[in-house]
Parts: structure tokens; sequence; C-alpha cells
């Protein structure tokens, strides 16, 4: 055989070795979990559920099949968590949110040393490890949690074919058969945590009146179905001291506002200790309602009130000047009156309102809670003076130039080091990264989310400028987001 042949033969043989490579991936389970069967029990709750989180963060192999797996699963994992919804759902129900996250890419070296071992034959492998996480959360706190986790491996053979022997070449198989695995076992976990929590509800409920129901919620505040026990504490209004049944009921459970009428909802409107009923007990103690009128204009907000709301607020000892000063703390221009049972809640437009997670489980806390005032990590970190601005806005024209005046240009401590310790003592200030997400209960994915919403529903706050600069202070940031906010 002449040399020019057996040329001519190798490089036959290179040429087909080197197309013959090729790469393939396959769903590898954690090591503990198991595969229950995917139930169709209609769950005796109707919640709210939120969009589905993916998010990869480890440094993933420039490779385009890679770049198609997060989006492939949260394309897997979206409707099967929206069978969790229910059309009954109220604003009121428990929302439930599933979260997946990437942040380590793994290669495996044992079967690295065989894939050169074998003379690049066998394949090589890597791993992309996901966590995932489904909460039910209700007035802020978290009432359930479930985790799973896995893999999705690929397999690279360079010069044979043997990768198509454990793997499959489209990713989004194994993107979907992890989705649907981490699925089942969350689904599982959450079906026999509310049997458990219904189960607990229907025995130590069942024939007890409504004093005896007030008191189990009292005692076991995180129940599922705390919001069943709250209608009906609204609906057996006593016939007697109504307002004063709703009182006590608002002190021990502030999501029972939600649940009141438009009328007795009203005397619960404003913000924690200067609502209407606390105006009308400060007049009657003789407090000067001119004082009064200065305090609520400028830490509102509360509505535009309708004139039969007015008539009964005079009814109540309430001056004109003190209604027509808490109707100025809350007109937003060109926004729509909202209905009283909203009002525990800031008005929200509706083109941002989607930025927002009804609970704390975003990266970013908000510095105002659900009912409109500030978060206790931030009155902790304006009092200790961490971020705080110089003086504050007075009137409605001075709130309304707030965002003019904060300075989105420069550094907490004016140096790279300086900023870093002034990161630390802004956290330590405001409580601790514990303490700011404990006494939150609405957040945001991001600091552009953040940014938009707060500008567009809190940008006439006199305390705006305050609350701002102490956020940004815990979260870096958030003031040139807010600059270039539309």
């Amino acid at each position: 055989m002449s040399i020019r042949t057996i040329y001519r033969f190798t490089l036959i043989m290179v040429s087909l070795l080197l197309i013959s490579g090729c790469m393939t991936y396959r769903y590898v389970p954690a090591e503990d979990s198991t595969s229950p069967a995917m139930g169709d029990t209609s769950l005796p709750v109707a919640f709210q559920v939120a969009p589905v989180r993916v998010d990869a963060h480890s440094r993933v192999r420039n490779h385009p099949d890679w770049k198609k797996i997060p989006p492939t699963i949260e394309s897997a994992l979206t409707p099967q968590v929206e069978t969790l919804s229910s059309e009954s759902a109220t604003s009121q129900s428990p929302y439930l949110s599933m979260h997946v996250e990437n942040e380590t890419f793994k290669m495996n070296w044992g079967h690295f040393l065989m894939y050169i071992a074998s003379i690049f034959t066998l394949p090589s492998s890597s791993d992309m490890q996901f966590d995932s996480e489904m909460t039910v959360n209700a007035g802020g706190e978290t009432l359930f949690t479930s985790r799973a986790n896995g893999s999705i491996r690929g397999y690279i053979s360079v010069y044979s074919p043997s990768a198509l022997f454990v793997g499959k070449k489209d990713p989004a198989i194994a993107s979907a058969d992890m989705a649907n695995d981490m699925m089942r076992q969350h689904r599982q976990a959450l079906e026999e945590w509310v049997a458990v929590q219904k189960q607990q509800y229907d025995q130590e409920i069942a024939g007890k009146d409504i004093l005896e129901q007030r008191q189990w919620l009292i005692d076991n505040p995180q129940s599922l179905f705390a919001s069943e026990i709250l209608a009906n504490l609204a609906s057996h209004t006593p016939r007697r001291n109504t307002l004063g049944w709703h009182r006590e009921n608002v002190s021990q459970f502030p999501r029972y506002v939600a649940f009141l009428s438009e009328e007795d909802a009203l005397w619960f409107v404003g913000p924690d200790g200067q609502r209407v009923i606390d105006l009308v007990d400060a007049a009657k103690r003789g407090t000067s309602q001119s004082i009064l009128a200065a305090q609520v204009e400028t830490q509102g907000p509360y509505k535009p009130f309708s004139d039969e709301e007015i008539r009964r607020l005079r009814k109540s000892g309430l001056s004109s000047d003190l209604i027509a000063a808490m109707i100025r703390s809350g007109a937003q221009p060109s926004t729509p009156a909202p209905s009283v049972a909203d009002t525990a809640r800031v008005s929200r437009p509706d083109g941002v309102a989607a930025l927002l997670i009804p609970d704390n489980s975003g990266e970013y806390m908000n510095p105002w809670t659900s009912d409109g005032v500030l978060a206790e990590w931030v009155d902790k970190a304006i009092n200790a003076k961490m971020g705080s601005a110089v003086g504050s806005a007075a009137g409605a024209y001075a709130a309304s130039k707030a965002l003019d005046n904060v300075p989105f240009v420069g550094g907490f401590l004016g140096s790279k080091v300086g900023k870093k310790m002034g990161h630390s003592a802004a956290i330590s200030a405001s409580g601790g990264m514990d303490y700011i997400r404990q006494t939150s209960d609405q957040s945001f994915r991001s600091l552009e989310d953040m940014a938009r919403y707060l500008k567009a529903v809190h940008g006439t706050n006199s305390n705006f400028q305050d609350a701002i600069k102490a956020a940004d202070a815990i979260y870096p940031g958030l003031m040139q987001s807010l600059a270039s906010a539309q």
C-alpha cells in the first residue's frame, strides 16, 4: 500500500471522527429526591399565583444550547403553577410563588479523566445545578416553603458519537424533565401541607362561636384559612359597639380591614396612629384640629371622600379644615379615587402594578408597607441619620419636587472604601438584613422595577426623599435607577 493511499485513508478516518462528535443533555435528580406521581387533587384553598422566576447566575458556557435551558424551564413550569390558582382567588387570598435559581456550573472531573484515558472516545460531562423553592405567603408572613434541586448534565464527545448513548441532543427535553420532577415534588409537599392545615382547621373550628374562632386565630395566626375566620368576624358584627368590635379586630389582625364594608372601613383609612378613628379620638381629647390638619397633610395618604363620607366625618366631630387636609394628603393628579376597601394600600398605577411582589420574597424590599407607611427598617435608618435627607419637604409643592432634589450623583461617603463601609453601617443601622426582610411585606425583583414603582406610586410623598436616600444606602444604585426610571 502506497504512502499516498495510507494518507488518504487516514484523512478520511480523521474527518469522520471529527464530524461524529456531539453534545447531549440529561436531567440528573438530586440523590435524595423522590419522584411522586403528579396529583390532580383540587386544593381546598384559592391561591393568587406569581409569575415563575428562573435565574441563572453561574458562568454558563457560551454554547447556545446552555442559554436555552433557563427560558425552557420557565415555559415548562408556568402552566403547571398557574393550575394552582383559582378564579375565586381575591386580593386577600394566600400568595403562591415559585423561584428556580442556578448558581453553579460544575465540571465532573471523573468523567473528564475517563475522557482522556479513553483517548477522547468516552464523553466528558459538566452539570448546571438548579435549586427551586415554592412558597405560600399571606399578610407578609411565609406560611409554607418547599425546596427541590437537580442538575442538567451536558455530555460532550469530540471524536466519537458516544454522547448520544447517555443523553438527548435537545436540551429542552432535559429541562422539561427537571421542571416536571421539581413540580411533582413541590405539588406533593403542598398538598400534604394543605391537607394538614385543613384537617386542623376543620377539627378545631367545628362548633366554635365567633369569639372562640377569634381566639383560635390569635393562637394560630399563620393558618392557611385565616381569611375565612376574618370574613366571619366581619360578617358577625354585633349591633352594639360595632366600632369597638372592629377596632379590637384590627388591632389583632391588620388584614381584617379588607373584609369590612365600605361604611365601616372608612374609620380605618390612613396611616397607623393617624387613622380616621385615631383623629376622632384625638379631637375628642381636645387636641387642636389645626395641628392635626398640619400633621395629616404631610403624613398621609388618606383619600378623596364622598359627600356622604364627609357628612359622617363631620358628624363624628372632625372639622372641615381637617377633612380637607386629609383629602389633599392623598390627592394624585388624574388618578381615580380608590374604594374604601383599598385604602389600606397606596394607589397603584396600572402600568407599574405588575412590578411589585406582594410579599418579601423578592431581592429588594419596598421602603413602604402595604398600608402606605414607611417600613420599620426605614424609620430606624432615618432616625440613625443613615442616608436621610437634611430637612424635609414641606407642603404638596415641595413634595412634588422631591425627585428634583435627590442628589443622584455622588456616593454615600465619597469613595469606594467609604461606600463599602457606609453600606455596612446602613444595614446595621436599619437592623440587619434579616430585620429588613422581616419588617417588609412587599418587594421587587430588580432595582429597575423598584425605581419605576417607587417613582410612580410614592414620588409625591413628602417623605419620599428621606426614604429613598435611606433605601439607597441599603441597595446602592437605587438613586441612579430612579434618575433613569420612566
